[in-house]
């Protein structure tokens, strides 16, 4: 699972980060909540964890933008305030979840265990866009009710730019997020698994395709083709 921290403290962030990468997860983090908020919008996570006190932005608002945009990420909120009335509003702004600090790494990756299994029981697994239909769960691809076959990096590919329906994504993005063994690197390999995926979902439409070439920037998934 990727996970997104957003945690100011240094030693507080850095012992999240060690404690869930010895496990298995995989992390990013930010201290800003600026540019945590920005990574929210822009790339996918399984699970956030939120500080509710940040030094630029409070972590309440940092929760509701994220739920105005649509996404529906379980977000666990970490705070130093045990009051039951702070936590009613940070569950209120959209939060799933609330830990008390200080707590142990146990106590967060079990509750972080358990939101994303109940968020993704609740969640329709299946992405229907337009005549395209994805299920992460089966990794299955249909266009039109005819099953088509992609390669593992194609459906990732492919998966990315359908949850971001409608945002322009750069190159780096789609880069990062699906060949994550080299972050931060651009590459003309995006060009060509681009390519490989429009002439599976388009088939030999003549109409434009789902997928839109960005000038200058990166690439868009619309519903209309």
């Amino acid at each position: 699972m990727k996970i997104l921290i957003i945690e100011d403290e240094k030693f507080i962030g850095e012992h999240i980060k060690s404690s869930l990468e010895e496990r298995g997860f995989s992390c990013v983090w930010f201290q800003k909540g600026e540019n945590g908020l920005e990574s929210a919008i822009v790339d996918v996570y399984d699970c956030i964890v939120l500080d509710r006190r940040l030094p630029d932005l409070d972590g309440l608002d940092i929760c509701k933008k994220i739920r105005h945009h649509a996404i529906s990420t379980p977000i666990i909120m970490l705070t130093a305030m045990a009051d039951v009335e702070q936590k009613i509003e940070g569950l209120d702004a959209g939060a799933d979840d609330y830990i008390t600090k200080p707590f142990s790494a146990d106590e967060l990756i079990a509750r972080l265990n358990a939101v994303v299994r109940r968020i993704t029981f609740q969640r329709k697994p299946t992405l229907q866009i337009g005549d395209v239909e994805l299920d992460p769960i089966k990794r299955t691809v249909k266009v039109n009710g005819e099953s088509i076959s992609l390669s593992n990096r194609e459906f990732m590919l492919l998966q990315y730019l359908m949850h971001h329906e409608g945002k322009p994504l750069t190159r780096s993005q789609i880069f990062d997020h699906v060949w994550e063994e080299k972050p931060g690197t651009d590459s003309n390999v995006v060009d060509v698994y681009i390519n490989y995926v429009r002439k599976k979902i388009d088939g030999d439409k003549k109409k434009a395709s789902h997928i839109k070439t960005v000038r200058g920037y990166g690439y868009q998934f619309n519903e209309d083709s």
